[in-house]
């Protein structure tokens, strides 16, 4: 027998407040600082009652970024636009790509040190194709739902890790992704 429509869109409304809950959580403390435990409070409802909606941490994750699709969109046209130096985010822009690449590059130093780099790769030029990578892979994204971030991203790991650690990015979901330093 099927639900009554009411229950689906309870369902669906429950489902979408989760997904805010979640975004909220992980944009705060990230993927791995972030718990289900702390979602389920916002919700006011338990750990397993997330779990009845999303199969898994992990799920969740996976579902966030897919319903934050606009949030990806705005900011691959507003980091475009503003490289022109009178658009008001221009300084915005500038500051977080600094940012984000200086501390990417503390994590490819960390990974030269252990001897995980291939040679002749650099931190500070591997984290500036990272985050150059990262930006095309949003866009082929937005342009093609279908299209796999996650792999390309695994792909470009594979590319300057050493071939015995290529490992530490085969990962086959979100939960067990890390940016090989990061995931200690």
């Amino acid at each position: 027998m099927a639900r009554p429509r009411g229950n689906q869109q309870m369902t669906e409304a429950r489902r979408q407040s989760i997904l805010v809950s979640a975004f909220n959580v992980f944009a705060k403390s990230g993927f791995r600082g972030g718990s289900l435990k702390q979602v389920a409070e916002l919700e006011g409802i338990s750990e397993a009652g997330i779990l009845h909606h999303f199969k898994s941490k992990g799920q969740l994750l996976i579902a966030v970024l897919e319903s934050n699709k606009g949030i990806v969109e705005l900011f691959c046209i507003l980091s475009a636009e503003a490289t022109a130096e009178d658009h008001p985010a221009h300084e915005y822009f500038k500051e977080r790509y600094k940012f984000v690449t200086e501390l990417t590059a503390k994590h490819f130093e960390l990974l030269h040190k252990e001897g995980k780099l291939r040679e002749g790769i650099e931190p500070d030029s591997a984290a500036s194709a990272l985050v150059a990578v990262s930006d095309g892979l949003q866009v082929q994204w937005l342009l093609d739902p279908s299209w796999d971030m996650l792999e390309g991203h695994r792909a470009f790991f594979r590319g300057i890790l050493r071939p015995e650690f290529e490992h530490l990015v085969s990962a086959k979901d979100a939960r067990d992704y890390t940016l090989a330093a990061g995931g200690r």
